[in-house]
């Protein structure tokens, strides 16, 4: 997907990012779709999840702390961020949606799947998703693979000094909220062919998945490092 390194600034906060989300003790970087899927219908109750289940079931399983003893600080951050995020009882796609990005997508179908999630999350009966809802899943999906990602790390910086200085880099460049806009105006334009529609469809995710694959973290990145 090309380089992270767009200026010297932000290839050092990102590259130790990058790091972290190649650790191995992130054991969730291992769960395909459907095992996803089942570690959280395992842990609901009558098709929601208490943030209790996320924080004592789920988050122990897709995070091996004793293999971390370099990164755990920064990984529990991240998981921290989707704790504050999450009501007492949720939706149990909502709670999906936070560890998608994370897992592998080998012989998914991405497209059907991301729909689906966005479709059972707004609770529609039609194979339909009204755009504003669409348009607000969106931006929160993109803004924790960037925005709210970096922060949660920068937060817990041991030796803040260089490294603070290129986060604030990509808190303030990339990762803004006018770049993040911006970006979600290119996501929206290629979902409905830049026509005003007020239904989302299928067809129109995989459209928009042939120019943005957002479905893993680090392509969501990459996409508001490089793209103008």
């Amino acid at each position: 997907m090309g380089s992270c390194c767009t200026n010297n600034s932000n290839s050092i906060g990102e590259q130790f990012i990058r790091d972290i989300l190649k650790d191995e003790a992130l054991t969730i970087r291992n769960y395909s779709y459907n095992e996803l899927l089942n570690e959280i219908v395992s842990k609901r109750i009558e098709q929601e999840i208490p943030i209790e289940h996320v924080k004592q079931y789920l988050i122990p399983e897709f995070f091996d702390s004793k293999k971390a003893p370099t990164n755990g600080i920064y990984i529990e951050a991240i998981f921290n961020y989707i704790l504050e995020h999450l009501e007492e009882r949720n939706n149990m796609y909502a709670v999906l949606l936070y560890f998608y990005p994370f897992i592998k997508h080998d012989e998914e179908n991405i497209e059907q799947n991301f729909f689906n999630i966005f479709r059972f999350i707004t609770k529609t009966q039609r194979l339909e998703i009204e755009r504003e809802n669409v348009r607000l899943l969106l931006f929160n999906y993109i803004l924790f693979c960037s925005w709210g990602i970096t922060s949660s790390i920068k937060n817990k910086l041991l030796t803040p000094d260089e490294l603070e200085s290129s986060f604030e880099s990509l808190l303030n460049g990339p990762y803004s909220e006018d770049k993040l806009n911006n970006f979600l105006d290119r996501l929206m334009k290629e979902l409905t062919d830049g026509f005003p529609e007020e239904l989302i469809t299928l067809e129109m995710f995989q459209n928009m998945f042939k120019k943005y694959d957002i479905s893993e973290v680090e392509n969501v990145r990459e996409y508001l490092l490089t793209e103008e």
